[in-house]
């Protein structure tokens, strides 16, 4: 997956316009006719909620078990510097070596603590991190100390919620606000509840985070009120058109696009589990293997699953097709 983070980023991306939910005119979403079945309605809010939230748990989830995590974890276990200085017993060499590690240039560790007979002898890196994973430092076998560390920030994962959904996210610890989108950030809440914040209707939907080292953090995400029109449609139709709005998200993230179709594929791929690909005519620009058949909307079997199929012409004539999970 592609590094959107805020530590050493690959991409120099551009500011990203709001991208509503909606199916754009060169989108075709495959939707059932408003005919066929009832419009979603009042549900229609919670049908959004649904996907953005999977997608932010998706994201979550990505900063404690992706190849980079491991990959880090390999950084920190492997450190010939750091065994090397706990081995000796210098807790200024323990410290050099924490340094060097979080410091070193393309990896992407925010910050490492490492513990020596239930003491912290090392910590380096930024004040407010997510998604700490632990282990044990061992040299011959023999366990040395322990570590945590992690791959993000609160506000590298604040800025990825909120480029990849476009949606206002507030993440809070013990009660209070730490950081988000929207001055002033909305209460905290023990429930899922509509709310309205600068003359705008919410939807508040939650879901829980790891702080740093250890504790809870409450991330709310606060999804607009649906067009009548959409929520005029069918809640299949709505659950496409949010999962839509999230790949042009990502893709308004990766430009210009046509240097990066592998990567908008990947990072796809990567957040929402769903199989991507970028086609010119017949011909593949972009995506792994390709199903038997592929259209351009409606349902689709493959893999053992049923998928929704979202495309669209971000760049004519190559087409986006999105295989949206059935969740």
């Amino acid at each position: 997956m592609p590094d959107f983070k805020r530590k050493t980023p690959r991409l120099l991306l551009p500011a990203l316009a709001a991208v509503a939910i909606a199916v754009p005119a060169s989108a075709s979403p495959g939707t059932t006719p408003r005919t066929a079945s009832p419009g979603c309605g009042p549900a229609a809010a919670s049908a959004i909620a649904a996907v953005d939230t999977v997608v932010a748990q998706d994201i979550y989830e990505q900063e404690l078990h992706s190849r980079e995590v491991s990959r880090d974890v390999a950084h920190v276990t492997g450190s010939q510097a750091l065994m090397s200085a706990l081995v000796s017993g210098s807790e200024a060499a323990v410290r050099e070596a924490v340094h060097a590690i979080v410091y070193t240039a393309h990896w992407h560790i925010v910050r490492l603590r490492v513990v020596k007979a239930g003491r912290v002898i090392a910590d380096v890196g930024g004040p407010d991190v997510l998604a700490p994973v632990s282990g044990t430092l061992q040299s011959k076998g023999r366990a040395l100390a322990t570590y945590v560390m992690s791959v993000q920030d609160d506000l590298g994962y604040v800025k990825l919620v909120s480029r990849f959904i476009g949606v206002p996210i507030e993440i809070y610890r013990d009660g209070a606000f730490l950081m988000g989108t929207l001055q002033p950030a909305p209460p905290p809440s023990s429930r899922e509840k509509a709310t309205t914040i600068h003359g705008s209707s919410y939807l508040l939907r939650f879901l829980s985070a790891s702080a740093f080292p250890s504790g809870s953090l409450r991330v709310a995400l606060l999804i607009p009120s649906p067009s009548s029109a959409l929520a005029a449609e069918s809640c299949a139709s709505v659950t496409l058109a949010a999962w839509g709005s999230v790949a042009m998200h990502i893709a308004a993230r990766l430009q210009p696009l046509q240097d990066h179709y592998q990567a908008l594929v990947d990072v796809l791929h990567g957040t929402t589990g769903g199989p991507a690909y970028v086609r010119s005519g017949s011909t593949l620009i972009a995506g792994g293997h390709l199903p038997r058949r592929l259209p351009i909307s409606g349902l689709l079997s493959y893999g053992g699953q049923t998928w929704s199929v979202f495309s669209w012409e971000p760049v004519p004539p190559a087409r986006v097709y999105f295989l949206t999970p059935m969740r």
